[in-house]
């Protein structure tokens, strides 16, 4: 893992003190903005103001478990990175539905049958891999983005779709900070850029208006510290939503895989593909926490998308700063005015605190869709998923005639798309061949040829564009020198294939071995016979991850092998 330049913590580097307290209060308050998952579920199943404090204040312990488990450095739960985990918006849908069946305990008890679930998928996530390409998982990452950004301007806008002149000062504003000092800020006012931001539209808040000064004495008057009760707590089950949570948990492990190879991406300057072992370990992790989560009566928990926004925003990503996080999130557990401040976070301030992260999301997204070659099926699966996503998040009653045990499937922008998309990919998988051949004349050999046949097959298989570029370099030196090599009265024959991360090349031809030296040829080698073939094996070497050849009886065979 190379460390990337714009990060200034990595992984495994401590930041001081001060520093890691700062970053971890400013994802404390990202992970505040997503309190309004329970506390709508909350409101709509009546719960009492007391109940309700008491349910978010052993939720923070929820929390900061979840934040733990992925940031441990080894092992087979967590993804092993700073992705502290959130309240899952995927859980809002079945939420309601399990409210009008059976209140709240039914919620916290279908919760905990997620959190199975995610387990159950986890432990066949590694063979589902090759039906979430890479470029879906882009699609995933930008959708994210996409719908914090949603959610973000939801809360600004009022219901009948106007924006308050209050409202929109105090996101601007608050925004404006957050992009000067990030984008021209150095060292820690870039650090803090966010939570400077989000103090300065907390000010402007409570000079608008927004924010009344009974809102901070309720909160002063409060004892400093106590314990949160659990008379609210209570858990039942209904087999009839066990269908409606096992997609909930599925589509939570689709949006924590896209998750966790953004976070590989932004932490890691080498990156090229996602690295399963640690997408599995993530999903245990979400899985183990939304368990903890339905026991102590809280939320589904899952890693926060704003979160690895964040780490993206800061340019800190060391796991250090996770065990910060987790002793700010079991303070506001035993300290009920700091878990009030965050409550009465106005929603403009809300607003900015999900906006600017949603841009990094969505741009991560994009440069992981654009890092392949997209062909037409690839590009009807994107364009889908992104237009399914726009129909539901612009008229959410399309699907409101649905089946109750759909709705939190076709409820939710993101879940639908998600599904779309990986169900027209698995569709388009039919007609594509893994393995694919031609003939080369040597007599009669064009470049261009070659390099159409390795575009073509390579678009299908949405092979990334420096590997296509990389194999077709390697593949013009090599069948040129081969031209030379070969007995030219048998033609040469060029197989390609594809094994969902590999692309492996195959040229057999009856002639001559083609040399593959470790070192460049001196000019003198090249200036005598042969020695631009020399010159295109060492080009041919460098190029290939691994090369080969073998030769029998005047049949030769040159295996090449491109890592993706």
């Amino acid at each position: 893992m190379k460390k990337p330049a714009d990060l200034i913590y990595g992984v495994d580097e401590r930041p001081p003190l001060l520093d890691s307290v700062v970053v971890a209060l400013q994802h404390v308050i990202v992970i505040a903005v997503n309190l309004i998952y329970p506390l709508l579920l909350a409101r709509q199943a009546g719960l009492s103001g007391d109940a309700t404090a008491a349910m978010l204040r052993i939720g923070m312990v929820a929390l900061a478990a979840g934040v733990l488990l992925q940031a441990i450095p080894r092992g087979p739960v967590g993804c092993h990175y700073l992705a502290p985990a959130v309240y899952a918006s995927p859980f809002l849908a079945p939420g309601f539905l399990a409210i009008e069946v059976g209140g709240m305990p039914l919620f916290w008890g279908m919760t905990i049958t997620a959190g199975l679930a995610m387990l159950v998928f986890a432990s066949i996530w590694g063979r589902l891999r090759t039906f979430i390409p890479p470029e879906s998982a882009g699609l995933v990452v930008f959708l994210v983005g996409a719908t914090i950004g949603v959610a973000a301007l939801r809360l600004l806008h009022r219901p009948d779709g106007t924006v308050g002149t209050a409202d929109s000062l105090v996101t601007l504003i608050a925004l404006a900070v957050m992009i000067t000092l990030n984008v021209w800020g150095k060292g820690r006012l870039r650090l803090f850029s966010i939570l400077v931001g989000l103090v300065c539209g907390y000010i402007v808040a409570a000079v608008t208006g927004l924010l009344e000064v009974e809102q901070f004495r309720a909160i002063a008057n409060q004892p400093v510290i106590s314990m949160p009760s659990i008379d609210h707590m209570a858990w039942s089950f209904d087999v009839r939503l066990v269908i409606p949570f096992a997609v909930t948990a599925l589509a939570t492990a689709m949006v924590t895989t896209a998750i966790v190879a953004t976070c590989q991406r932004i932490t890691d300057a080498e990156w090229v593909r996602p690295d399963m072992r640690s997408i599995v370990s993530g999903i245990r992790g979400d899985g183990v926490s939304t368990v903890i989560g339905g026991l102590l009566c809280s939320f589904g928990l899952a890693i926060g998308p704003a979160n690895a926004g964040l780490v993206a925003a800061t340019g800190v990503a060391s796991r250090v700063v996770a065990y910060t996080i987790a002793a700010l999130l079991a303070l506001a557990g035993i300290v009920p005015a700091f878990a009030g401040l965050l409550t009465v976070m106005p929603a403009p301030v809300m607003a900015a605190g999900l906006l600017f992260p949603a841009a990094f999301i969505m741009i991560n997204g994009v440069q992981v869709i654009s890092s392949r070659v997209l062909d037409t099926r690839r590009t009807v699966v994107i364009g889908a998923g992104i237009l399914t996503f726009l129909l539901v998040a612009m008229f959410p009653r399309t699907f409101a005639g649905a089946p109750d045990w759909l709705q939190s499937i076709v409820g939710s922008p993101l879940v639908l798309a998600t599904i779309v998309a990986l169900s027209l990919n698995l569709v388009f998988r039919i007609g594509i061949k893994r393995s694919v051949a031609m003939q080369i004349a040597p007599e009669a050999f064009q470049p261009e040829t070659v390099e159409q046949f390795v575009e073509r097959h390579a678009g299908g298989w949405g092979a990334r564009r420096d590997v296509v570029a990389r194999v077709k370099f390697a593949l013009l030196q090599a069948v040129e020198a081969v031209v030379d090599l070969s007995d030219r009265k048998h033609p040469i024959d060029l197989t390609m294939s594809y094994d969902e991360f590999d692309i492996g090349t195959t040229l057999t031809y009856r002639g001559e071995p083609m040399e593959l030296p470790d070192f460049p040829p001196s000019k003198d080698e090249i200036m005598e016979v042969g020695g631009d073939r020399l010159l295109a094996g060492f080009l041919v070497r460098r190029q290939a991850d691994k090369a080969h050849v073998t030769c029998k009886d005047g049949l030769c065979v040159l295996n090449l092998h491109f890592r993706q």
